[in-house]
C-alpha cells in the first residue's frame, strides 16, 4: 500500500505529459502511486501512458470513455490506494520536493489536509528553480476554508493539495461543469479537524494559451458563478463567521465571466445582456470589492470605471489584461 496515490486525469496531453510524469519520477519521497487516467484521448497520450506504467511498476494506467476532468478524478479517487491522495494536472509538473513538502506537513500537524502554494508559470517563459523554504502553520477547518476561499495566498484548486483519502468519502467532483473543485472544497474541508499550510511554491501551474483558463469567453464559463452562489448559501448557512469571503469569491466569479465579455471584440445581444446583469450584480456590493484585501488594486480601479459605463470598465480591463495585474 503505498503512502500516497497521485491522480493526473489526462485528456489529449501529448505535448506536456512526458515533462509532467517526469517531475513525478524525480521526487524526492518515492512511496507513491501514479493513476494515469485517460479520459478517452485519441492522440499518442495513451502509448505514452502505456509506455511509463510499462517502466515502472508504480505506475498504473486507467482507460475510459471521455466524460471530462471530474469523471477522471472521480475514476482516480476510487481507484486509489495510498493513504493519501494529490493531484497533478497533465499540463503542469511538480517541483522535486511537492511530495515531500505536503507529506512531512500532514504527519507533521497530525492533518487530515496539507498545502502548499503554485506558482504560475506563462507559457514560453524561464521557469525558475522553486527550492525554496515556506512559513508553516495548521488551523481548523473553518479557518483553512477562510484562507482558500480568500485566495490571496492559497486557492481552492485542486493540486498543491494532499489529502487523507477518506475524507473523500461521500465527495464527489461534479461533472459537465467548470469551477468542479470550488464545489468540493467545502465538503473536505468541514471533513478536517486540522488543515495545515506551507507557503513554499511547489507546483507548477503553467498558463497555456489554448488552456480553459485562458480561453475566451464560453458559456459554460457561468458554472463558476452557480458554483460560488451555491456555495455562498451553505457557507452562510453553516459557516457564518466566512459571510464575508463567501460574497467576496460570487464576486470574483463575476468579475471572471464579465472580464472574458469584455476580451470578446464583439458581443451579440445575448452577450451583451449578460455583461448588463453581471455588472448590476457586482454594482450592488462595492464593500466586498473595495474593503480589504481580497482584490487587487488593479481590479478595484476597473470595478471603479464600471460605474461609468461597461464601455470604459471595457477599456480599463483590456490594458490590466495585458498587463495580467488582474
Amino acid at each position: 500500500m503505498p503512502e500516497i496515490s497521485i491522480i493526473t486525469p489526462v485528456y489529449q496531453a501529448e505535448k506536456f505529459l512526458k515533462k509532467c510524469v517526469d517531475s513525478i519520477l524525480s521526487q524526492s519521497f518515492t512511496d507513491w502511486e501514479l493513476l494515469l487516467v485517460d479520459d478517452g484521448s485519441t492522440d499518442k497520450s495513451s502509448e505514452i501512458c502505456r509506455t511509463y506504467a510499462e517502466q515502472d511498476a508504480r505506475i498504473r494506467y486507467h482507460q475510459k470513455e471521455n466524460g471530462g476532468v471530474s469523471s477522471a478524478r472521480n475514476a482516480g479517487v476510487a481507484l486509489a490506494e495510498g493513504r493519501y491522495i494529490t493531484f497533478v494536472d497533465s499540463d503542469d509538473f511538480a517541483a522535486e520536493d511537492l511530495l515531500e513538502t505536503l507529506y512531512r506537513l500532514a504527519e507533521k500537524y497530525d492533518a487530515e489536509m496539507s498545502i502548499c502554494r503554485g506558482y504560475d508559470l506563462y507559457e514560453g517563459r524561464p521557469v525558475p528553480d522553486l527550492k525554496q523554504e515556506g512559513i508553516e502553520s495548521v488551523t481548523d477547518s473553518e479557518e483553512g476554508l477562510r484562507r482558500v476561499m480568500k485566495a490571496r495566498v492559497f486557492g481552492v484548486m485542486p493540486w498543491g493539495k494532499l489529502y487523507r483519502r477518506e475524507i473523500f468519502e461521500g465527495v464527489v467532483y461534479p461533472e459537465k461543469t467548470i469551477a468542479e473543485d470550488a464545489y468540493v472544497i467545502v465538503p473536505l474541508m468541514e471533513h478536517c479537524r486540522k488543515v495545515a499550510f506551507s507557503t513554499a511554491q511547489k507546483y507548477y501551474y503553467v498558463h497555456r494559451r489554448e488552456s480553459l483558463t485562458t480561453s475566451g469567453f464560453r458559456w459554460s464559463d457561468l458554472g463558476s458563478v452557480e458554483v460560488w452562489d451555491h456555495n455562498r448559501s451553505v457557507v452562510e448557512e453553516r459557516h457564518p463567521a466566512l459571510k464575508k469571503e463567501a460574497g467576496v469569491r460570487c464576486c470574483w466569479a463575476r468579475f471572471f465571466v464579465l472580464d472574458k465579455l469584455m476580451l470578446l471584440e464583439t458581443m451579440d445581444a445575448e452577450k451583451k445582456a449578460l455583461a448588463k446583469r453581471l455588472a448590476k450584480e457586482l454594482k450592488k456590493h462595492p464593500l466586498l470589492v473595495l474593503e480589504g484585501d481580497h482584490f487587487t488594486n488593479g481590479r478595484k480601479i476597473a470595478y471603479l470605471t464600471l460605474f461609468l459605463g461597461t464601455g470604459i470598465y471595457r477599456q480599463c480591463v483590456r490594458t490590466l489584461f495585458r498587463k495580467r495585474n488582474l
